[in-house]
């Protein structure tokens, strides 16, 4: 056992790691324990394998790991830790490791000890268990009822329709598939009623984010989108009709936006890495050069394809999406000018002003104003 490695490991867990005897009885610790939780010997009534990594979590999130090192006939232990950044009171009182940084640090730990390995999802697919046996009798039932009765779900292929119209931005199309009518229900997906429709805006708003990702919106964008569209249902509504109405305008929020970028180059794979990275990096001073190196093309290859692509430079898109970007931030944030030209790391407050009313024909003070005035009329 490399307790070099177990060791060092500490400081990335946050948590205690101990060697145990095989009965539970704490051999060493590898560093001062300063009053954290420890793994205790009652802990060790649990059935623990030997040829695997065991992870035990508690209902409140709180885990730790014990794995068997053979050649010295102990047990390592890793915690207490929580693995969730929510818990109740008892959860908070230990270290916070993120649930799957802590099964990358068990996984390392074991190749260290065993030579084998095992991924992260291996892990938790080994050591959490999920009784379904009531799953398969409810499948039976539901699937009995609805052959008895004659019912069946919402068309497959009219849901197919819907998703293509969001994935194509074709905004006709979508207003079409939402209007068809046909015999089949919608699945019952909870108990409750205003849960069943939560869930239901769940699932049509993570199939209408990944069908804006195959239209070429980009995939950090509409990840955003769909988080934001979701909480705002979960958070703020009550009434089913009001959460059909917020799932149908997110369809359209996600169609529109394929649609705005058509002619943006949505077929050409090297215009698409381009819009990506400067999605993702729009609060950095972006360089031609410095895009052209992480997607493995010259500067000049990369300017003169996006040019033809896109119709305007490089340097011009870049400029362009910063501005957009500030345009969201005076419209919907209170920053101050000056902070808004930093995030979008203009050179000067001043440059930014020359850029954004070039672009937009009013100064960005001005542009603030008329915007807020027409959305407070």
């Amino acid at each position: 056992m490399n307790i070099f490695i177990a060791t060092q490991m500490i400081k990335v867990l946050h948590a205690p790691i101990c060697i145990y005897s095989a009965e539970g009885d704490i051999i060493q610790c590898l560093e001062e324990n300063n009053g954290k939780k420890l793994i205790e010997k009652e802990d060790f009534s649990i059935e623990i394998s030997k040829t695997i990594p065991c992870i035990y979590v508690k209902e409140n999130g709180v885990a730790f790991c014990l794995m068997w090192v053979q050649e010295e006939g102990y047990f390592l232990g890793l915690g207490k830790i929580r693995i969730y950044d929510f818990g109740d009171e008892e959860a908070s009182q230990y270290p916070y490791c993120q649930k799957d940084e802590f099964a990358t640090i068990v996984s390392i730990l074991w190749n260290v000890i065993s030579g084998k390995e095992v991924g992260v999802g291996e892990l938790w697919a080994k050591n959490i268990f999920v009784d379904i046996s009531d799953v398969r009798e409810q499948i039976t039932k539901n699937v009995f009822e609805r052959q008895e009765s004659g019912q069946s779900h919402n068309p497959y292929a009219q849901e197919l329709r819907e998703l293509d119209s969001i994935r194509r931005g074709d905004i006709a199309a979508l207003k079409k598939s939402i209007n068809e009518t046909y015999s089949g229900n919608i699945g019952i997906l909870a108990s409750d009623p205003v849960r069943q429709y939560k869930n239901l805006a769940i699932c049509v708003i993570t199939n209408a984010t990944r069908c804006a990702i195959e239209g070429g919106l980009n995939p950090e964008m509409a990840f955003s989108m769909s988080d934001s569209f979701i909480r705002n249902i979960e958070d703020n509504m009550t009434e089913p009709v009001k959460i059909e109405k917020a799932t149908r305008d997110a369809e359209f929020e996600f169609a529109n936006a394929v649609h705005d970028l058509k002619g943006q180059g949505n077929d050409n794979p090297l215009v698409m890495q381009v819009r990506d990275y400067v999605f993702c990096h729009i609060h950095d001073a972006i360089r031609v050069r410095e895009i052209a190196e992480f997607i493995g093309v010259t500067p000049n290859y990369l300017s003169e394809q996006f040019s033809q692509a896109m119709g305007m430079t490089l340097k011009q898109y870049i400029i362009n999406e910063k501005i957009s970007s500030s345009e969201n931030l005076l419209k919907y944030t209170d920053y101050s000018l000056q902070e808004i030209s930093t995030f979008c790391a203009f050179s000067s407050q001043s440059r930014f002003s020359v850029y954004f009313q070039r672009k937009n024909g009013i100064t960005p003070a001005k542009y603030r104003k008329k915007y807020k005035k027409t959305r407070n009329e």
